[in-house]
């Protein structure tokens, strides 16, 4: 266990903090991440819309459909035009990292994006094309988000702006300063899309979205996410980096199963945040949601207490108190089951939901991570076989930690006893 300590302080931690800390996939992170409370909104419309019992208010539902419509308008303006928040969102975080002018290096993010897109006219008057305002878009408003700043950026550093007098108020210098960047960078999207005729969406949405979403819904993915989130946890490393890299994917993938879930069809896609968040982590990484309750009931006071401090926080999937409090870092006794408690879940999971057994999660971005897996179980599957998959999956944790907890708990009390006997000896 020293060797593998060694290893991984010497191989991943550095190979991680590089990743964590690169300034681009930093942006569209926290970019992603500003646009939660947003797809949270529009999923719990969509629940609302859809939910699917009693059998009274799905009748009730069906014989409303102006109520239906109108509950269906916010999420068409959240979820329908996610990439367009996505887009401001990067270019106002990557901005933000080089010094620029958050706001404008976000508007000009969005301008660059929907340039990509165009406008139609017709007889009526004119339209932005919705299909790739939403999860289909993703991938072209986060690479022309980082082309418009990149190039704000080029330009400042090269001093390429407009100088006005010193006169002019510095809102306004600021807004000219941005004039010459961001006509060029939508002059080159322009020329790319419109006149040479390469259309980035088109070629993004027939080609690079399949295959990411295809590696997503493999088995693969959350095999190594768990793997990796283990040996992270027991070096020392915070394992969020792993979901910035694959949040992108996961948000793609949960829209399409949304609107797909809508039009009443079956649902495309395993590969979305819940997989891990829900029905792996339960009561936080490693699923340690069933550790903690078998330390509330301990016969050791130190473990009772730490398990009591920790059981709330662990309902709502933050599980730093147990990682940090048993502690898990270094710990070889608890590696075990931190790895291959996931990974047991993992196939559970996977085989649940490509075969049926469980309903697809419909509606993916109706609980954030930190929802009680048990509440979240149904929300994102719109099923109570949600629920029981992440009941099922309690319990083989529950089996698999509880072996380790004894021996734990058994240290644990030795140590306790030999502090009483040195108290009584004083």
């Amino acid at each position: 266990m020293n060797k593998l300590s060694a290893m991984l302080d010497a191989k991943l931690v550095p190979i991680m903090s590089k990743v964590s800390n690169q300034r681009h996939l930093s942006a569209i992170r926290d970019g992603l991440v500003a646009t939660i409370p947003l797809t949270i909104i529009g999923a719990i419309f969509l629940l609302i819309a859809t939910f699917p019992f009693p059998q009274a208010y799905v009748d009730f539902m069906a014989n409303n459909p102006t109520l239906t419509n109108a509950l269906m308008i916010p999420f068409t303006l959240t979820i329908g035009l996610l990439s367009i928040y996505v887009s401001f969102s990067i270019g106002y975080q990557l901005a933000k990292t080089y010094h620029i002018s958050p706001l404008i290096g976000g508007i000009a993010a969005t301008l660059c994006f929907l340039t990509t897109i165009g406008v139609t006219s017709i007889e009526d008057g004119s339209y932005i094309n919705k299909a790739y305002l939403g999860g289909e878009g993703m991938f072209s408003a986060i690479m022309t988000s980082v082309f418009a700043v990149e190039v704000m950026r080029f330009c400042d550093k090269h001093n390429l702006r407009i100088k006005m007098p010193d006169s002019i108020p510095q809102n306004i210098g600021s807004s000219f300063d941005a004039l010459i960047p961001i006509t060029i960078s939508v002059s080159v999207v322009t020329i790319i899309v419109h006149l040479l005729g390469f259309d980035i969406n088109t070629v993004i949405a027939s080609a690079l979205t399949p295959l990411l979403s295809a590696s997503a819904d493999s088995l693969l993915l959350p095999i190594i996410y768990v793997v990796l989130t283990a040996l992270m946890w027991f070096g020392g490393i915070h394992p969020g980096v792993l979901k910035a890299i694959v949040l992108p994917i996961w948000t793609i993938n949960a829209v399409a199963n949304m609107d797909e879930f809508v039009a009443g069809t079956p649902i495309p896609h395993v590969g979305v945040e819940p997989f891990i968040f829900t029905f792996l982590w339960i009561g936080g990484g490693g699923g340690t949601l069933a550790l903690c309750l078998m330390m509330c009931f301990s016969k050791s006071q130190s473990i009772k207490s730490l398990g009591r401090l920790s059981i709330a926080p662990s309902l709502f999937n933050i599980n730093e108190p147990i990682l940090f409090g048993v502690p898990f870092i270094l710990n070889p006794t608890f590696f075990i089951p931190l790895l291959l408690g996931p990974l047991v879940n993992v196939f559970i999971t996977y085989f649940a939901f490509t075969t049926g057994i469980v309903a697809g999660m419909g509606n993916p971005l109706a609980a954030a991570w930190n929802f009680p897996s048990f509440l979240a179980g149904f929300l994102c599957t719109n099923s109570w076989t949600g629920v029981a998959l992440v009941v099922v999956n309690f319990l083989v944790y529950f089996a698999i930690y509880y072996p380790f907890f004894k021996i734990y708990e058994k240290k644990s009390l030795q140590e306790e006893g030999r502090l009483e006997n040195e108290k009584v000896s004083a």
